[in-house]
């Protein structure tokens, strides 16, 4: 009888290699969070979660816990890029728009009404007359006297001036109505923040000023005094005429 012995050696790397794998791998696991891992294998508490809103704080609808915009931010402000007081951040308009005299002045403007004030020296008529009747007042008023356009930037003007005086008495006879025309342009500005106008008529370089007594973007009334030279019964006569004017734009 034979005995026999069998004997066996245990490897230890070799144990090592038949052990299970469990590699742990931290991270989000949450699925709704933006910084989702998918491979992660056991949540870390680092989820973050994305709120989408305004996050202009300017805005009337901030949201102070929005993550990420979604550009539904409301901000109130001038939208007209005219005005001076422009907001190109603005979203919706709450009538805060502020425009200068210049911007508004820009366009065409019918001379509704005007009244007038002058004084005319009829010396002239002393020949006709056989006595000089001296210096004569004449005021009125006229309706649809004529036009007047600004441009701007460009600050460029036309004036028409068109109407008739009301009769005036000279001594002891009534003289009759006499036209007023003239008809000029050139550049304007505006000085005196924005109040007085100033015109250069481009053939005479005679500068007049005007003072914006109201403005609007419809209706403008305006008084200056504006120079003329008049041809009066044959005689040529110069004449100064306060105005105060009534504009309307067309």
């Amino acid at each position: 009888m034979s005995l026999a012995i069998i004997t066996t050696s245990c490897n230890e790397d070799d144990d090592e290699m038949n052990e299970p794998i469990n590699d742990v791998i931290m991270g989000c696991t949450d699925p709704t969070a933006s910084n989702y891992n998918p491979n992660a294998t056991e949540d870390d508490e680092s989820c973050v979660y994305e709120i989408s809103g305004c996050t202009n704080e300017d805005a009337v609808n901030y949201n102070s816990e929005a993550t990420v915009d979604d550009d539904s931010c409301i901000i109130l402000g001038c939208t007209d890029e005219n005005a001076i007081n422009y907001n190109p951040d603005a979203t919706d308009d709450n009538g805060s728009c502020e425009y200068s005299n210049a911007s508004i002045l820009n366009g065409n403007w019918n001379i509704i009404s005007l009244d007038y004030n002058t004084e005319i020296d009829l010396s002239f008529l002393e020949s006709i007359l056989g006595i000089n009747p001296g210096s004569q007042a004449i005021s009125g008023e006229a309706t649809n006297a004529g036009t007047w356009s600004f441009e701007y930037p460009e600050y460029l003007y036309t004036n028409n001036l068109s109407f008739s005086t009301e009769p005036v008495t000279i001594l002891t006879f009534e003289a009759p109505p006499f036209p007023i025309e003239a008809a000029t342009d050139g550049n304007w500005t505006l000085i005196n923040n924005d109040n007085v106008l100033v015109t250069t008529d481009s053939n005479t370089g005679i500068e007049s000023y005007y003072e914006i007594i109201s403005i609007t973007n419809t209706n403008a009334v305006i008084s200056g005094t504006v120079p003329f030279a008049q041809e009066i019964m044959g005689f040529a006569i110069d004449l100064d005429i306060e105005m105060e004017m009534i504009l309307e734009k067309q």
